[in-house]
């Protein structure tokens, strides 16, 4: 039961860390991707869709991507969730598309690019933390309803704040990384 625990607090802290870096590695990008928006969805019928299932997006050279909705009556709501999401892109719609543009890195858009970078990077701490807080509650449980001791416990906590401290600064190191590659 406890190694339970720890194993899916382990999954969850890898599954999140994943994530960040393909994020990070997708907003520190020097030049455009489709998968640029794989993180923008729109709000249709009370969901929330990636723009990515409800268009086509292609690239059309470095520094412009063409995005057809298969819907055309939802191209502005397409365009002002890219405009939202802080990407740092301007956008333009011309009949059926709409294209994304991202003008060369000059200093103070890699000032930016790191600035939203390092919002990311805190986000994804608390949600590690919030991961260790959820398995802290469920060994809380286990206590409660006596399927383990005190001993037990104690152990538990330990292994899921060394966890919990490992993915943090996999996390921080990632991000110094990708830092340190945009300011050279």
């Amino acid at each position: 039961m406890d190694n339970n625990i720890i194993n899916d607090n382990e999954k969850s802290m890898q599954k999140c860390l994943n994530k960040f870096i393909k994020k990070i590695n997708i907003l520190s990008q020097n030049r455009l991707s489709p998968c640029l928006l794989d993180y923008i969805y729109l709000k249709l019928n009370k969901k929330l869709i990636p723009i990515n299932q409800i268009s086509s997006i292609v690239l059309e050279n470095n520094f412009t991507l063409k995005i057809t909705p298969f819907d055309s009556t939802i191209k502005k709501n397409i365009e002002k969730s890219i405009i939202l999401s802080n990407l740092d892109v301007t956008t333009k719609i011309m009949g059926r598309n709409i294209y994304v543009y991202i003008s060369p890195i000059t200093e103070s858009k890699k000032i930016k690019i790191i600035k939203n970078l390092k919002i990311e990077t805190e986000q994804n701490k608390i949600n590690i933390r919030n991961i260790r807080k959820k398995s802290k509650h469920k060994v809380k449980n286990l206590l409660k309803y006596k399927q383990i001791n005190k001993n037990q416990e104690k152990e538990l906590y330990n292994k899921i704040q060394k966890q919990t401290i490992f993915y943090i600064n996999e996390i921080q190191n990632f991000f110094k990384k990708i830092e340190k590659n945009l300011l050279c």
